[in-house]
């Protein structure tokens, strides 16, 4: 471990080790696009959630929504706006964009990497930065064209600011970076809107002995101010779209919850070894039936606005789930039961769940591993804001919906978890094995001493002779 150590703490050798990780990452995200290249849908425009129209609209016609002229609150603005100098420089040939989204997760990498070395050590970071590396779910989603590419590197970023904070709690700028961070997080998915809250009173709590009095919880308040500010514009333009209705950042909430039982209800009605398409085309039936069963057009009628008619969709997804719970609690408890490992693995069909499994257990494994090592040797508190991370938004999922690739947006965190583990776990056997060649080093010295003391004196001036 010292000549580890040696080499790591050698800023020489510590760059080149991080130019050998991110070869890895460009190398696997290259072998990955190249190995199914024929299989991705957007050769045929095809792009997960229709995330490329926003982006074509709000340059072609200045919409933020699927249709020109026809302005959308279901989607958050950072990845369409991400997309933006893609569509100018590519166009439509998403080949582009894919390739450019892979370099822009690798540059997450490399951030990962310079930015918990600081707080966490060199080897810890490296190894984080490797496990984000050669992620395969990261990658493939990635590659997709999807939305986990734009929250990666925040989460990343918050994850090293909100820890650091801690330590240096008088820092005068970190609160307004913090807050820009948190903000864009929330304009990215509405999901971590309960993180600033939530993180803001774990540290307060690792602090109550040392904020005895008001002033020292200003920073705090200011932090929370400027999340707000960050995410108010496009509240405000929300609440102008929807004749004035709250809708912090996108209207899906409870037509998540819909999806929900609609998947527990199709699984039970076909398994899971359907077709691919089956589970968006019983989606779309479903939810068309829904919504004229409540008096609301399942097609975009042209005498309001497209925002208003997805907010009274919503209302009656609403209705629905409600309606739901009411007339049976049970199955609704076996299904949000059910998105306690959806969160992790839960795909379209049997294949493409195997599949995600597949690609997801050796790292839950790994992180599993790392924890169980950590909390052995006492060292969870050095990853606490991480884990209040992974535990809010798996309990969100929980409640509301769950799909393997909501919880690759924790990747960064888990990979700091790993590196962590493995680095105490590498020390550990170090030291191990150094106190064994110590050890050794005193038994061989005690031994020669015993056989000096052992020896007879020889004649006056004559040295023994040492039998052989």
């Amino acid at each position: 471990m010292s000549q580890i150590q040696q080499i790591l703490e050698d800023p020489r050798r510590f760059r080149r080790h991080m130019a050998i990780v991110l070869g890895i990452a460009v190398l696997v995200r290259l072998a990955v696009v190249a190995a199914f290249w024929h299989s991705w849908g957007w050769h045929h425009g095809d792009i997960p959630d229709s995330w490329n129209k926003l982006a074509i609209n709000l340059v072609d016609s200045g919409t933020f929504g699927f249709v020109p002229g026809q302005s959308t609150i279901t989607r958050g603005p950072v990845f369409p706006l991400v997309e933006v100098p893609l569509y100018l420089a590519f166009g439509e040939n998403y080949a582009g964009w894919c390739i450019s989204l892979l370099l822009l997760d690798t540059l997450t990498c490399f951030l990962i990497i310079t930015l918990f070395r600081k707080l966490w050590g060199n080897l810890a970071a490296l190894l984080a930065g490797l496990f984000y590396a050669v992620n395969l779910p990261i990658i493939y989603y990635t590659a997709k064209i999807s939305q986990v590419t734009s929250i990666l590197p925040f989460v990343a970023l918050y994850m090293y600011l909100f820890s650091s904070w801690e330590h240096a709690y008088s820092c005068r700028w970190r609160p307004w970076v913090l807050g820009l961070v948190s903000g864009l997080m929330i304009l990215n998915k509405t999901v971590y809107l309960p993180i600033p809250i939530v993180c803001s009173g774990l540290l307060l709590w690792s602090k109550r002995l040392e904020l005895k009095r008001w002033p020292p919880l200003l920073p705090v308040a200011l932090y929370l101010l400027v999340t707000a500010a960050v995410v108010a514009p496009w509240t405000m333009r929300n609440y102008v779209l929807t004749g004035g209705k709250l809708v912090p950042v996108q209207s899906l909430f409870w037509e998540l919850n819909v999806q929900d039982v609609l998947y527990y209800d199709l699984t039970k009605e076909r398994g899971l070894d359907r077709p691919e398409g089956m589970t968006l085309d019983y989606f779309i039936e479903q939810e068309r039936q829904m919504l004229v069963a409540n008096g609301v057009s399942p097609d975009y009628p042209k005498y309001m606005s497209r925002a208003k008619w997805e907010y009274a969709c919503e209302q009656a997804y609403r209705a629905v789930y409600l309606k739901s719970l009411r007339q049976d609690p049970g199955k609704i408890l076996r299904v949000k039961v059910e998105n306690l490992w959806n969160f992790w693995v839960r795909a379209e069909n049997r294949q493409k769940t195997l599949l995600l499994i597949l690609m997801q257990v050796p790292f839950l494994g790994a992180v599993m591993a790392s924890l169980i090592i950590l909390l052995h040797r006492r060292q969870l508190h050095r990853v606490k804001f991480g884990l209040i991370i992974v535990l809010v938004l798996w309990a969100e999922h929980f409640l509301v919906f769950a799909w393997g690739r909501f919880s690759l947006d924790l990747v960064p965190i888990l990979g700091l978890i790993f590196g962590l583990g493995a680095a105490a776990r590498l020390r550990a056997s170090t030291d191990s094995c150094s106190a064994s060649d110590e050890q050794r080093k005193n038994r061989r010295r005690h031994a020669g001493v015993q056989r000096r003391a052992n020896t007879p004196p020889g004649p006056a001036g004559v040295t023994p002779v040492r039998e052989r």
